[in-house]
């Protein structure tokens, strides 16, 4: 281990996530799912979203705007009076579906508030975990 003072350069401190600021969103994207990348990547922190996960985000955006499109069928259908039709409900179904992940994208970029906060029992639970790991327990004890 080098001794003495330490380099301005040793010193330097390089971000955990290697992102490049707030992406744009890709040509290609419809300008619903060009809405949905911007909300996105305003609501998480500058430099959050790498290659891989623009990926996700871009999956994101479409099942996002998929899911919209469906909301927007679904109040239509209830506004003639046909919410109560087996196509509302095979729509409403498939419509939770997509939801879930959505939501499941969301907490995969931890993007929403839940997925970035350790619950305060997480400490306590911790404290509790047994101290010898399960190859190191004896048979017989």
């Amino acid at each position: 281990m080098p001794r003495g003072r330490k380099s301005a350069s040793s010193l330097t401190v390089l971000p955990l996530v290697p992102g490049q600021g707030r992406p744009e969103p890709p040509a290609n994207l419809d300008s619903l799912e060009q809405r949905v990348w911007r909300e996105v990547t305003a609501a998480l922190p500058a430099h959050w979203l790498d290659p891989a996960g623009q990926l996700v985000l871009r999956r994101l955006a479409a099942q996002v705007a998929v899911t919209e499109r469906q909301e927007a069928r679904l109040r239509q259908l209830r506004a003639d009076g046909q919410d109560d039709t087996e196509v509302a409900a095979e729509l409403a179904a498939v419509h939770g579906a997509m939801a879930k992940t959505v939501a499941h994208l969301l907490a995969q970029l931890r993007a929403t508030p839940r997925s970035r906060i350790v619950p305060r029992t997480a400490g306590s639970q911790v404290e509790q975990t047994a101290k010898l790991r399960p190859w190191e327990i004896k048979a017989g004890a």
